[in-house]
């Protein structure tokens, strides 16, 4: 057992002790194994976890005793989009954030300063006093990126994913019927919510559309995650003004793309946000040194690199 382990079961023992908490001893122990696990877990893996060591605690004492751990700051409870509740250690001094790959359920914990000193600024640039934070980023992970079927049902992607419409199969009638709400092979659309039953949301453009999800199964789209050794990507409505990038890619439907590569929106083109408008919308943009103005929906579709090219 490392060192801060043993503290850790020592202040625990010192603060049941002054509190009262009953068979503060069994405690203890569970507190060790749960220190000895690697992941983070719920409370049903825990108790199995148990069991695999030869402790037979109560179900209901081992889920009080995590609350208790939880109480007192030795863990720390996380409640991730869609999983049941799960359990990690809590080290005094210690802080790191979440990546969570929503196929496969895995979570990646990181640091990272920067980030950390960047939500200090910003806190403080509004005369805000932050207590604490957390950020989960919610993704896929590389594995589930490479085993993925290249091509799939639109039913299937993943809310905020942006996928590209490959071929409808449901004839021509369909065809024609999503034709007249603006949707044809090779636009490029977010997907805004999809829970599985029910209606599925797309953004395209500047506008939303529902389909049923029958008519999703029928949509054939390609995902379009970033590729390997690419800067990462970022949407040029996250700029801040006087904030430099190079275009990597305009997505949205055809007649929307094609309008913005015309007023100069190519692919390795350097832009700089100019400024936005009093209420943020539209921006003012410059590249090839023209300026152009572009509403925050528009430039939501144009994804850039930070930094020259």
């Amino acid at each position: 057992m490392n060192r801060i382990h043993q503290q850790e079961l020592e202040q625990l023992q010192s603060l049941f002790k002054e509190e009262g908490i009953d068979r503060a001893e069994d405690r203890i122990k569970i507190l060790a194994m749960f220190l000895a696990t690697e992941k983070h877990i719920t409370d049903t893996e825990f108790i199995e976890f148990l069991k695999e060591k030869g402790h037979n605690f109560e179900a209901s004492f081992v889920r009080d005793t995590l609350q208790l751990f939880t109480r007192y700051g030795f863990a720390r409870r996380n409640k991730f989009e869609g999983e049941e509740p799960r359990y990690e250690h809590r080290h005094l001094g210690h802080h790191h954030d979440h990546l969570i790959c929503i196929k496969c359920q895995k979570i990646i914990e990181f640091e990272n300063n920067q980030l950390e000193a960047m939500q200090l600024q910003t806190a403080a640039q509004h005369g805000f006093h932050m207590l604490q934070h957390k950020m989960e980023i919610y993704g896929l992970c590389s594995d589930c990126i490479n085993t993925r079927e290249a091509s799939l049902s639109l039913a299937s992607a993943k809310v905020g994913e942006h996928v590209q419409i490959k071929e409808f199969t449901g004839g021509s009638g369909m065809q024609n019927r999503l034709a007249t709400l603006g949707l044809r092979s090779g636009d490029e659309v977010e997907i805004l919510t999809n829970s599985g039953h029910g209606p599925l949301v797309l953004a395209l453009n500047c506008s939303r559309l529902a389909l049923g999800r029958g008519i999703a199964q029928k949509i054939i789209v390609l995902p379009n995650g970033r590729q390997k050794g690419e800067k990462p990507q970022v949407r040029l409505s996250q700029l801040t003004e006087g904030q430099k990038a190079t275009i990597v890619r305009v997505t949205g439907g055809g007649a929307f793309r094609r309008r913005l590569m015309e007023m100069g929106f190519l692919k390795g083109t350097e832009i700089t946000v100019e400024k936005y408008a009093p209420l943020q919308d539209p921006m003012e943009l410059v590249l090839k040194g023209y300026h152009v103005s572009l509403r925050v929906c528009e430039a939501a579709q144009v994804f850039v690199s930070v930094g020259s090219k």
